[in-house]
């Protein structure tokens, strides 16, 4: 649905990002690591019996078009403006004006990993209060007038590490989990935010990937003071771990736009300053919204709101930046589950 668009006009656009920082832009070719979630066998249970009569229970999988969506209020009201497609009899139970096509993706994802990742989006939903909900935030921490440094010394260490944008935003949701709950002495601060980028790289990096504690200790000068990678371990990652409950699966809001981006959050019929979209149009919303997701991790009280209600605030403060129209739209409040009204509040205090 693009037109042909003169230089000056994909230039005026380049030019419109040249305040995000090289860092940032750097680290948008990192895609979101999103195997950590499973799909659900959620289908009728067959009984079978071997030769020597031994019964057995198989759960086939079931088929996408007969899987539910979320139970959640907000998924059931995304859903009534929705169509849910039946792929059988091609019926539809509203306009097709609503069902615009994603712009942009040449295969679907759920075709490409052959699976529906609906599922991945409803274990997000379920279980991102573990690490940051309006429950947990804790504005009167003693330790959050510091916490923008050991933010950037985190980021710096990742960057070193060649480590993805995703495992910084979890070791430092890991930090902070720990930090807002736990009287930490400031000679151990160092310690430990090594630790949870450590710990987050073995969690979320292939392991290839993960940094040797050696070179860790001398990049973070840890070795100059005596640690080896015996006692990082046992006073370092083992204490993350103690403290964590061994629970190690942070939301961050990156991984949930990554989920969003990766089903589609552009549309054929969006228009960008009044005129069709132009090829970089995708690549330029995921680049605000890494921005942006790194300048609300910054912030502390942006951990308010739960990661999905971020997430959705960003994309709609990336549309904006981009003079996307319409901002808000059917499909994305099936995608998310928000109402513009429902992330508004959050999205001024990130534009």
């Amino acid at each position: 649905s693009s037109s042909p668009v003169n230089n000056d006009q994909t230039q005026n656009l380049s030019a419109s990002l040249h305040h995000l920082s090289s860092d940032f832009i750097n680290n948008s070719k990192h895609k979101c690591n999103m195997s950590l979630s499973s799909t659900h066998n959620r289908s009728m249970s067959s009984e079978q019996k071997t030769s020597d009569g031994i019964t057995f229970k198989f759960k086939p999988i079931e088929p996408w078009n007969s899987m539910s969506l979320s139970k959640s209020p907000s998924m059931q009201r995304a859903n009534q403006q929705m169509s849910r497609i039946d792929l059988g009899d091609e019926t539809s139970t509203v306009d097709n004006k609503l069902l615009a096509l994603p712009y942009g993706i040449e295969v679907p994802i759920d075709t490409a990993l052959n699976m529906d990742c609906v599922d991945l989006y409803q274990s997000m939903q379920m279980e991102q209060h573990d690490y940051v909900s309006p429950g947990s935030f804790s504005p009167g921490a003693a330790y959050l007038p510091y916490r923008r440094y050991l933010v950037d010394w985190m980021s710096d260490v990742g960057e070193q590490c060649n480590l993805h944008n995703t495992t910084v935003h979890c070791s430092i949701l890991f930090l902070d989990k720990i930090f807002r709950s736990n009287h930490i002495p400031r000679e151990k601060w160092q310690l430990l935010a090594t630790a949870c980028i450590s710990v987050a790289a073995k969690y979320e990096e292939a392991e290839e990937h993960c940094p040797p504690i050696p070179d860790l200790l001398a990049l973070t000068k840890l070795r100059d003071v005596g640690h080896t990678s015996l006692s990082f371990r046992n006073e370092g990652e083992l204490e993350v771990l103690r403290y964590l409950g061994w629970r190690l699966r942070a939301i961050p809001a990156l991984h949930v736009i990554g989920y969003y981006l990766s089903k589609g959050a552009i549309f054929v019929n969006d228009t960008w300053e009044d005129r069709p979209l132009i090829e970089k149009i995708p690549k330029y919303v995921r680049k605000y919204a890494e921005f942006f997701s790194n300048l609300t991790l910054q912030e502390y009280s942006f951990q308010a709101y739960l990661p999905t209600h971020l997430a959705a605030a960003i994309l709609l403060a990336s549309r904006v930046a981009l003079h996307l129209c319409p901002r808000w739209r059917p499909e994305l409040v099936a995608l998310t589950g928000y109402e513009e009204s429902d992330i508004i509040d959050c999205f001024n205090k990130v534009w």
